[in-house]
């Protein structure tokens, strides 16, 4: 296995180490979710905290990476792309559903708060590859030459995030339509804020499709006597030197490329500003969107990418099935999975109800077995469908009835919460229409938005109703209350 690593010249048909960085970054993905949901804050350590970051420019750079394997045949022609606009019209329709309302009727129409018909349009990680795919798609048909392609990619992953500081300034881009508005950036504007905008975002996937494109050219194109440029160890040692050099200058200059200068006082505002540009509370925001900071995250990612490739190709064949490769090729399965697991049943009232497992209420101890259920639950579910795909029949009469389920409970369910909060209108954190009609009820006094103004009122009415609740998270309900008076 060693030998052929560096020695086989034989064209590649898969890249192992994309699928490999694919997989561990959906695991590390569950763990970030839990981690985020049930450990208090303050617990998680900055390198922590790093990793975690490491996720999204994954998922993006492997996007990208694969976009030039499925686009460009190795003669340099490409495919079609109605399959693959197929398949990008269903991914951004589950990304919009993740932000939808809800999934049943009750929270299209009575649960539903104008904040969740904003949220619908939140700019999240499925949307950002989507969108950018479609951009590298348009230029790859543009172009129709592999290489070219690729070099104009390396440029976009310069370009956006040279300009991407700019398009952050406050203001910038206020008030566009929703829709479109989070593609630009991440300010909060109406109540939303886009997690994943295309500013500097895109520069991720393009420079996965840069990747891409040295990839098939190294080791996809044939040469003479049909043998590739390089093998694959060759290539891998490549990217490992190529990541190094990313980190090493990203890293030294992200503190300096926005904060060096001289501050100047604005004489008209008052302000202060960065070299007469930049507030201070602009530059909180701008320090992941500078060109240092993506190549410093890039050239982790391609280090870890190529590490993950070396273990690959030498380590012994394990018997059984593989679970980070299993993970990967269901890895829009288990993103979805995880997150309505997470946020859909562990957070429901009712669970909660009966868990006390509130947001940021955990230490170490319990977050890390949860997250430990969830990862484990998750790729017991991905080696099973993929046992399933094994058998086409199966596989769509399951489909089939994962439709009919789904349609059913969007009409049946939810009601049950509806039900719930029209007889505990106290317990109730969102503001839901009908809820001052049902403090009338009980003769309690209404407020703006339907909302409790007073702690005591929401614990009398928990415990009637026998909600476990946490020290820890009476504190943090107490707070959330006494907030909304403010």
């Amino acid at each position: 296995m060693s030998q052929a690593l560096w020695e086989d010249l034989a064209p590649s048909k898969r890249c192992d180490w994309v699928d490999q960085l694919r997989g561990w970054a959906v695991l590390v993905m569950m763990e970030v979710h839990a981690v985020n949901v049930w450990l208090r804050l303050g617990l998680r350590p900055d390198w922590l905290n790093y990793l975690n970051g490491l996720v999204a420019p994954s998922f993006l750079l492997c996007a990208g990476f694969s976009l030039v394997l499925s686009t460009f045949r190795a003669d340099g022609t490409l495919r079609p792309f109605w399959d693959s606009f197929k398949r990008y019209l269903f991914i951004l329709a589950c990304a919009y559903a993740l932000h939808a309302p809800g999934l049943t009727l009750a929270e299209w129409t009575v649960l539903a708060t104008p904040q969740k018909w904003r949220e619908l349009f939140k700019i999240d990680v499925m949307q950002c590859i989507v969108y950018s795919l479609l951009v590298l798609q348009g230029l790859a048909r543009a172009l129709r030459r592999p290489r070219v392609f690729t070099l104009v990619a390396l440029g976009l992953a310069i370009y956006i995030p040279l300009v991407s500081p700019y398009l952050w300034a406050k203001g910038m881009a206020d008030g566009l339509w929703l829709p479109v508005r989070g593609l630009f950036n991440g300010n909060v504007d109406r109540g939303m804020q886009a997690l994943f905008p295309l500013f500097p975002w895109f520069a991720f996937v393009s420079f996965g499709a840069f990747l891409g494109g040295m990839y098939r050219w190294a080791r996809q194109e044939t040469a003479a006597e049909g043998k590739a440029a390089w093998s694959e160890g060759r290539f891998l040692l490549a990217l490992f030197v190529a990541g190094c050099g990313l980190w090493l200058w990203g890293s030294h200059a992200k503190e300096a490329w926005l904060w060096k200068g001289t501050w100047v006082q604005d004489p008209a505002t008052k302000a202060w500003l960065l070299n007469g540009q930049w507030t201070w509370e602009e530059l909180q925001h701008l320090h992941n969107t500078t060109l240092p900071s993506v190549a410093d995250r890039l050239g982790w990612i391609c280090m870890g990418g190529a590490g993950l490739g070396f273990i690959e190709g030498h380590r012994r064949q394990w018997a059984g099935e593989n679970w980070i490769a299993a993970a990967s090729k269901e890895s829009l399965l288990l993103y979805l999975l995880h997150l309505n697991l997470i946020f859909g049943l562990l957070l429901s009232q009712p669970v909660l109800n009966f868990t006390g497992l509130d947001w940021n209420t955990q230490g170490w101890p319990v977050t890390l077995l949860l997250t430990a259920l969830i990862i484990g639950a998750n790729i017991a579910v991905a080696l099973w469908w993929q046992g399933v795909r094994r058998t086409p029949e199966r596989m769509r009469q399951l489909q089939h009835l994962g439709v009919s389920a789904l349609a059913l409970w969007f009409l049946a369910g939810g009601w049950w919460t509806f039900r719930y909060y029209l007889r505990s209108p106290e317990l109730a954190r969102e503001p839901y229409v009908f809820l001052n009609a049902a403090r009338t009820r009980k003769q309690l006094p209404p407020t703006a938005d339907g909302l409790t103004r007073d702690p005591a009122e929401y614990f009398r009415e928990a415990e009637r109703r026998q909600v476990n609740l946490s020290d820890e998270a009476r504190t943090k309900i107490r707070e959330q209350i006494q907030r909304r008076s403010e």
